[in-house]
């Protein structure tokens, strides 16, 4: 007889049981703001938080993160900006903290939250196990900081997330500190005895508990949650519920269909009226978050419409649950055959019965030890299994393990197999059959497919020749031992080869008395114990390992619409450019070239092109690039773990802009797959097959000079990024991808048609989106303001007519550059950016930053000894006769290109200022003047002769 058991939905922790109570109450979006003082106090009385807790949150609500977050284990750093907490907040996980984190920031629930609070020690038992084989356990302080302290109505939380298999590990390492409880609780007493003394519930929670489809909901839905959304009109509202009240429940690709079809471009700030009776796109997710149309937030993934259920009230959504099938449903044992012979127990009871008979309509069993016969319906014997009242003792095997008894058979097996079993069919008629069988091995034969009984498959499955066992092993364990150790022993950085790991396992064998193995041998086994990370490093190590296939629906690792997830990485052309630089050199560079890409639709949204290494200032340029072309910032950034990601202009941009950054582990390649790919891709199609193109310096040593790419006919600067141009926006955005078989922008089209234009995500590139693109001066962002000299910034004054007023008080302002005009600063004052000059340098504006820093190295070199009031000749004096060095000079080869497209000069101010572009020459031999001009030369001094350095690697203790 076989069983089909029902599926078993799994067990909720009581962490679960508690929100899910909670969100019945509060659903999203309904959360008051944070406390105010005064309300925190009232609610430490009536919660009864003792002195010590208070003491503890106040803590952290005035000093924010006790420590900063890392990724040392392949884990995904993540910097989030909370509206409803007003900061930013760093999470040290993907899917558990961040998931929990994007959860309290919209539920109803969740008053305030902060990670990483204070730390605290805690007295942790820890087991000691001595030589003899004796254990001791002691108790010791310990350092331990939460993840996150979490305040609600209901009480004060201290959450640890961590993913399930490392909840596993620490229950298997550490049984006495981590279990889990019958109900699916996670526990970890110590914890809870120490925050339950200062008045909080310790939650010990796995990242299975967040749900992956309901967080990416709450991400999807972000954008209508925000203050920035416009509301839901009347009419819009009338038009849904004329459609959902006569249809629902009805799918959300359905509705959708119904929907205004807007023509308005999306990259464009325009709202144009709809007719009275239509709605739009936008207009539905904000009625679903809004909560006037509910929808399975939880199973249900809103960026596929077409599998969405829509429900107009939450009486019809419950009732949808309550018929739906349970999501994610497991069961031990799917089918259970309990034929004759089976034996089982009941639970509780220490007799073991035994099946005698199976009918169709009831179980016959018997007690092995009274041989006392019962039977029992076959109802009530499947549901006393479901129930875990019946425990089989034959355990079913897994599909795995059923999988594992097949074998693949081979042609011949296949072909045999089907001759032997005509050959037996005929002889059981009488017929006279010819084989070069023997007389024994056709009785065997026979004998088996009459075992088989009468299924056709079995039979020929009996007469199917086995496959060849292959012989068994010649080594003996001793000898296996042997080779482990002597190749555990060249498991170093020293890797040494295989010759010399032989002798070692030669040398091991003669001093144990075993007899040694042949060379092939010994190679064919050591590859088994071989350790490439302690041999050749972590990232060779993850280059050999297998690919991680996700084949969890939840797991959006390239985002659920445009623009929801962008990757922005570096990488060094392979190909030389000339650059002629000031004073007529010609420079033969490798470029950098910095990609910003949407990771759903695969379509570039920018590229910046440079000779330097990638900075801060690549970042902010490749923001300005995309800003520029689609008036859109992302939701999310993905970047690894460069300096120039990790600074802070570029953190505190992105907090401005509300992206999320998430870092990707180091040395994890595949995290930016997509970009890799396109780096891939850009080489082979385009950049190899350029003038200058480095493929043979692949092989250095074999390179002539009728090959060697240094002395092509090089492209320029500006040719290379036109060609760029030309196949980023022309040619890859504009033909057919793999990845869902669509041009990159026509897929772009049809996303944003269907997930809305989401226009609180617009940002007009305009003069307060330049400002803050800019970057602030080195040794600190902000200057104290001097009421009759400005702003100093390095050695030069900025001046503003802002700072006149007399209402404004001498004061530190955030100051931020214009890497392009160094004539021009912005400072932050009353909440407003003031556009700083500096007189000074209104002739020098066309420097760059770059070469501002090394003109000032070489100014503070000639005013030493000198009065101050000679700055201004001697700067002038610097530019004039000498020429800058490679990386001063090769930026204006990018202020060419970049000047033309309106990148690098805020054009929504309209100021007519007059510059003087000095030419920079090689200076001749230098004369004595004629007279007494304020811009003369100054002479060298003859005591210290003339300046020599090396220009390309100047020392960075005095910054400008």
């Amino acid at each position: 007889m076989s069983i089909n058991l029902p599926t078993v939905v799994p067990l909720k922790s009581r962490w679960q049981q508690l929100e899910r109570s909670w969100y019945d109450e509060s659903p999203i979006g309904t959360a008051p703001p944070p406390y105010t003082d005064v309300e925190l106090r009232e609610e430490f009385e009536r919660w009864g938080t003792p002195l010590e807790g208070q003491v503890y949150i106040w803590e952290a609500r005035n000093n924010g993160a006790s420590r900063k977050v890392q990724s040392r284990r392949g884990n995904v750093v993540s910097h989030y900006t909370s509206r409803k907490m007003r900061r930013r907040v760093a999470t040290e996980s993907r899917k558990p903290e961040f998931g929990a984190v994007v959860r309290y920031e919209f539920d109803g629930t969740t008053r305030e939250y902060y990670c990483q609070p204070p730390q605290v020690r805690l007295v942790v038992e820890t087991e000691r196990k001595r030589s003899d084989g004796t254990v001791t356990y002691y108790q010791a302080p310990t350092p331990y900081t939460p993840d996150i302290l979490r305040l609600t109505p209901y009480g004060i939380y201290i959450d640890e997330w961590k993913t399930e298999r490392d909840l596993e590990c620490l229950a298997e390492k550490y049984p006495r500190r981590f279990f889990r409880d019958d109900d699916g609780t996670w526990r970890c007493p110590e914890r809870e005895r120490h925050f339950a003394t200062i008045g909080m519930t310790f939650c010990l929670r796995s990242g299975n508990e967040n749900g992956g489809t309901f967080v990416s909901n709450l991400e999807f839905l972000e954008d209508y949650l925000c203050d920035k959304c416009a509301p839901l009109t009347d009419n819009a509202w009338r038009a849904i519920q004329k459609i959902t009240s006569e249809t629902c429940p009805m799918t959300l690709g359905l509705l959708m269909t119904h929907a205004y079809p807007e023509q308005t471009p999306w990259g464009e700030p325009l709202v144009i009226e709809t007719p009275p009776d239509a709605f739009l796109v936008d207009d539905v997710y904000k009625a679903i978050a809004d909560q006037r149309l509910f929808v399975d937030l939880e199973c249900d993934d809103l960026s596929e419409a077409q599998d969405v259920i829509v429900c107009n009230s939450r009486a019809q959504l419950d009732a949808l649950l309550f018929n739906r099938p349970a999501p994610k449903a497991v069961s031990e044992e799917v089918a259970l055959s309990v034929d004759m012979g089976t034996e089982f127990m009941f639970k509780g009871r220490t007799e073991v019965f035994e099946v005698s008979a199976v009918t169709s309509d009831s179980v016959h069993f018997f007690d092995q030890q009274s041989r006392n016969g019962s039977l029992m319906p076959v109802a009530d014997f499947e549901r006393a299994i479901f129930q875990r009242e019946v425990v089989l003792f034959s355990s079913q095997p897994s599909t795995d393990e059923r999988l594992a008894r097949i074998e693949a058979l081979t042609e011949y097996q296949i072909i045999e197999g089907r001759n032997r079993l005509l050959m037996v069919r005929d002889l059981e008629r009488g017929k006279a059959v010819r084989c070069n069988l023997s007389k024994r091995q056709v009785q065997r034969i026979r004998k088996a497919v009459r075992k088989a009984g009468e299924s056709a498959s079995a039979q020929r499955r009996a007469a199917t020749p086995m496959a060849r066992s292959g012989g068994r092993c010649q080594t003996s364990n001793r000898q296996r031992e042997m080779i482990r150790e002597a190749t555990e022993w060249g498991n170093n950085p020293t890797n040494p080869g295989g010759r010399a790991s032989y002798r070692k396992y030669r040398e091991l064998s003669v001093s144990a008395k075993v007899p040694l193995v042949s060379r092939k041998t010994f190679y064919a086994h050591r590859k088994m114990f071989m350790d490439v990370k302690a041999r050749r490093g972590s990232r060779v190590a993850y280059n050999e390992e297998p690919a991680t296939w996700y084949l969890h629906l939840e797991d959006k690792i390239h985002g659920g619409r445009p623009f929801h997830r962008v990757h922005i990485d570096h990488t060094k052309l392979d190909v030389f450019v000339s650059i002629r630089g000031k004073g007529g050199r010609i420079f033969r560079k490798r470029p950098w070239l910095t990609i910003v890409m949407d990771a759903e639709t695969r379509a570039v949204l920018a590229f910046y092109l440079s000779v330097h290494a990638p900075s801060t200032v690549s970042c902010m340029m490749a923001i300005r690039a995309m800003v520029r072309m689609f008036k859109r910032t992302p939701s999310v950034i993905v970047v690894d773990n460069g300096k120039e990601f990790h600074s802070a202009a570029f953190d505190r941009l992105c907090d401005l802009l509300h992206i999320t950054l998430q870092f990707r582990p180091a040395h994890k390649s595949r995290f930016g797959a997509v970009m890799e790919r396109l780096f891939g891709t850009t080489n082979t199609e385009l950049i190899h097959d350029l003038v200058g193109n480095t493929k043979a310096l692949r092989n250095v040593r074999t390179v002539t000079r009728s090959v060697d790419p240094i002395r092509a006919d090089l492209l320029s600067f500006p040719q290379l990024h036109g060609l760029l141009d030309e196949y980023f926006f022309r040619d890859y955005n504009l033909r057919i991808h793999p990845a869902h078989d669509h041009a990159p922008i026509e897929y772009m089209n049809i996303r944003f048609a269907a997930t809305g234009r989401r226009l609180a995500r617009l940002t007009p590139y305009d003069s307060y989106f330049y400002i803050l693109t800019c970057i602030p001066p080195s040794k600190g962002n902000s200057r104290k303001l001097d009421k009759q000299m400005g702003i100093k910034i390095g050695h030069v004054w900025y001046w503003a007519d802002e700072f006149a007023d007399r209402a404004v008080r001498p004061q530190n302002l955030e100051v931020l550059i214009d890497m392009w005009d160094v004539s021009i600063a912005y400072a932050l004052l009353n909440g407003k950016w003031v556009r700083c000059r500096s007189k000074l340098l209104m002739k020098y504006r066309k420097l760059t930053y770059v070469e501002w820093g090394y003109v000032m190295y070489e100014v503070r070199m000639r005013m030493r000894g000198e009065p101050d009031e000679n700055l201004e000749e001697v700067i002038y004096a610097v530019i004039s006769d000498h020429v800058l060095p490679d990386a001063a000079s090769l930026t204006a080869a990018t202020r060419q290109v970049y000047g033309n497209a309106h990148l690098i000069e805020d054009h929504a101010t309209n100021q007519q200022e007059a510059s003087l572009d000095v030419s920079i020459t090689v200076p001749a031999a230098i004369d004595p003047p004629d007279d007494d001009s304020v811009l003369r030369i100054p002479l060298p001094k003859p005591t210290r002769g003339r300046l020599k350095m090396n220009y390309d690697s100047l020392p960075t203790s005095r910054p400008v």
